[in-house]
């Protein structure tokens, strides 16, 4: 298999119900789909053999956003939508890619601040509700 690489962006990161989505593009740093695993050990049989374990898989959606100070930033958003469970697409590169993944992320609060007389930057992690979907752009 050749070797194949993009760079992350141009691309769009948006949550929310369709015509009322937010855009987190233009604040983010970066940006990631993260898979956590939860394997549980192995069962072992008066054989000698064993059971595999079952396994669990979560996923979050987040990444680093720079603090804007209005009353319309991300991190209000983020406050006022907290609990709430809303879909959400993630198209790491527009450009050269056609990877898109769809989901529900439940959102959480988003800090805000940092060292003073600096652009701060904040981590923000959604988790995803259930599994994301794998696609391609339209």
């Amino acid at each position: 298999m050749a070797i194949k690489s993009h760079k992350l962006g141009p691309g769009s990161l948006t949550f929310g119900e369709v015509a009322s989505e937010e855009e987190f593009a233009s604040q983010l740093r970066s940006a990631s789909l993260t898979p956590d695993v939860e394997e549980e050990d192995p069962i072992p049989v008066l054989s000698g053999e064993e059971m595999a374990g079952d396994e669990d898989y979560t996923w979050t959606i987040g990444g680093t956003i720079l603090d804007d100070y209005t009353a319309d930033s991300l991190a209000v958003w983020a406050n006022t939508n907290k609990g709430q469970e809303l879909p959400f697409e993630f198209l790491p590169n527009a450009e050269t890619g056609t990877l898109k993944v769809t989901g529900v992320a439940k959102i959480r609060p988003i800090a805000i601040g940092g060292d003073v007389k600096t652009r701060n930057e904040n981590d923000f992690e959604f988790k995803v509700v259930g599994q994301p979907t794998f696609g391609t752009i339209a």
